[in-house]
């Protein structure tokens, strides 16, 4: 991750974490994780919303399909299921806004480890800066 961070640095690219969290929850988080960059709150998950994400309720999040996606998951990479996997609204996610802050390109987790790379983040900002 050092890599990445560094050339995201060198492009001019600013990284922050962006959680469903409560402020007082993004600060913990950044203390424990001894962080060095920004993490922000959007308890209402506006950053999915604005990344084109569809928004599940909380109904949603535990409907029968979710849950037996979660526990073929556990089973298939023969984890423990503590929570159920599978929906991008409870999965990460990177978004590339462009100075003005418009949204230019986004990529949101369809599964857990479905993330995008630091190379496809790095060609969309170049391409969100480029005249």
């Amino acid at each position: 991750m050092d890599r990445a961070r560094d050339e995201f640095e060198a492009a001019g690219v600013n990284l922050v974490l962006i959680g469903q969290l409560t402020p007082r929850h993004a600060a913990h988080f950044r203390r424990r994780q001894e962080l060095e960059l920004p993490v922000l709150a959007d308890k209402d998950r506006v950053s999915y919303k604005a990344a084109g994400a569809k928004v599940a309720t909380f109904s949603e999040l535990l409907g029968p399909k979710v849950v037996a996606k979660g526990l073929r998951t556990a089973r298939q990479t023969g984890q423990r299921q503590g929570k159920t996997l599978g929906h991008p609204a409870q999965l990460g996610g990177a978004m590339v806004i462009a100075p003005g802050g418009e949204v230019v390109w986004s990529h949101m987790a369809d599964d857990a480890g479905d993330n995008a790379t630091p190379e496809e983040i790095l060609a969309a900002a170049a391409s969100a800066t480029s005249p």
